[in-house]
């Protein structure tokens, strides 16, 4: 059984001053909300590749609107029943977790995570068999391969902000952020069978589960929470986004609602669609707020509904999964993204060229992945050869901080590799992917461009 005072911690993962939780959570707050992370999710995508449109979502205009959901579940939660946790330290630690939620996100969003995975697919052992002489071991096929292939943003957002941007946040924030709580090498069930964590990140999630308490594919609760701000923010802002593309009119948006749902759901929806339309702020400001005021309450009514079982660890499903009209609603709104957005020719055409730049950049960076690790040591210190010209400016252009994080990971041996030269090459390719997914969608074709002699 999960108990919060257990859950909620001040603990770091390296050594710091001892603080109280609420000074903790707060100090992790403006190291936060200062990170570059965060920062460049003001240019990457939400529905809309390369939009330059100031009214059309980013991923942090996106994710500020999900901390906002976030901060209203657990106001709700509240003045439902009261609660046995620190009321600010558990609001930092939700609308934080919120923000953080797609850090780790690639260019071209979900779009561009796919491209990697079949990228990595594609390419994966050809590179290492150029790079290794022996034979792949049981340990690379089986369990450093695959994670390697299943790249995932959320195992990367913490990636991002605890190796790479070395944050040093508490272990309870670390937690909250970490939806598939799941290691490839791990023998547990894991929430729809996704990877949460990378091995490269296993000593983490190893720490969080010692000193919060938490069972191997457990949750830590609050993410069901975080988990439910992101689905009452993007269902209905995706549609408001595409209508004012005009990639879909309000009629379309409103006889495809009416159509979609039952005769309960239809009797709930008329008089918000009718009210939405005599607003005279627009339909979409009075809609989303009428909707997402009934999507926190339903929200904050599962939580405290589910507790028990989510407190035993027991509970794999969502917030936002029970029988009522307005969770109808936001499944029809789900659904006519899916269908009427997603698939539209100018979305696909960016994506188009997403795919170009991101498949480009990787092929021109791969010679990295080919190189003697004795080469490409040398080439990171700056010792050129006359045989690797081009691979040195390659390695000039890799990011200092992904490259200190690749150093640190690879000066001694790790006793969970079994050969030296997998550990190495395994933090080689980390140190490609984190460069690639670091990048804005900008970043990415720009680099494609100067790579190919188009500047």
């Amino acid at each position: 059984m999960l108990h919060y005072p257990n859950l909620l911690q001040p603990e770091r993962y390296y050594p710091a001053e001892p603080q109280s939780l609420l000074v903790a959570t707060e100090l992790d707050r403006t190291r936060i909300v200062q990170s570059a992370p965060v920062r460049r999710l003001q240019q990457k995508t939400q529905v809309f590749p390369l939009d330059v449109k100031a009214s059309v979502r980013s991923r942090l205009t996106h994710s500020l609107e999900v901390q906002q959901a976030g901060r209203q579940i657990i106001f709700a939660i509240r003045q439902m029943r009261r609660t046995d946790w620190a009321e600010q330290a558990v609001t930092n630690l939700i609308e934080m977790s919120c923000l953080l939620h797609d850090v780790g996100n690639p260019p071209f969003g979900h779009f561009g995570e796919a491209v990697l995975r079949e990228w990595l697919h594609d390419e994966l052992d050809g590179l290492f068999a150029s790079a290794i002489s022996a034979p792949a071991s049981e340990q690379w096929q089986k369990v450093l391969a695959p994670d390697l292939c299943s790249f995932d943003g959320n195992a990367q957002s913490l990636r991002l902000v605890h190796s790479l941007q070395r944050l040093n946040l508490t272990l309870s924030q670390l937690a909250c952020i970490i939806k598939y709580p799941r290691v490839i090498d791990e023998l547990v069930t894991a929430t729809e069978g996704k990877i949460g964590v990378f091995i490269s990140e296993r000593q983490l999630i190893e720490r969080i589960r010692d000193v919060l308490q938490l069972p191997a594919g457990v949750r830590h609760p609050l993410v069901f929470i975080m988990e439910a701000a992101d689905d009452i923010s993007y269902s209905i802002a995706d549609v408001d986004d595409a209508v004012d593309r005009n990639l879909l009119t309000l009629d379309t948006v409103i006889k495809f609602l009416t159509k979609q749902v039952d005769d309960e759901t239809r009797d709930y929806l008329k008089p918000l669609l009718d009210e939405a339309l005599q607003d005279e702020q627009g339909f979409f400001p009075h809609f989303r707020y009428r909707l997402t005021n009934d999507w926190v309450q339903l929200a904050a009514e599962s939580y405290l509904l589910h507790k028990k079982d989510i407190l035993a660890g027991h509970f794999v499903g969502h917030l936002l999964e029970c029988d009522h009209p307005a969770i109808h609603v936001l499944n029809a709104l789900k659904r006519l993204a899916r269908q009427s957005i997603f698939g539209q020719r100018e979305v696909e055409s960016l994506e188009l060229s997403g795919y170009a730049a991101m498949r480009g950049v990787l092929l021109s960076y791969s010679e990295l992945l080919t190189l003697p690790a004795q080469i490409f040591r040398q080439l990171l210190s700056g010792e050129g050869h006359h045989r690797y010209q081009h691979a040195l400016r390659l390695c000039h252009r890799l990011s200092r901080r992904h490259v200190l994080a690749y150093q640190k990971a690879t000066e001694t041996p790790d006793p969970f590799f079994q050969r030296p030269a997998e550990q190495e090459w395994y933090y080689r390719v980390r140190l490609l992917l984190d460069f690639i997914s670091g990048m804005t969608d900008t970043y990415v074709l720009e680099e494609y461009r100067l790579l190919n002699g188009w500047v």
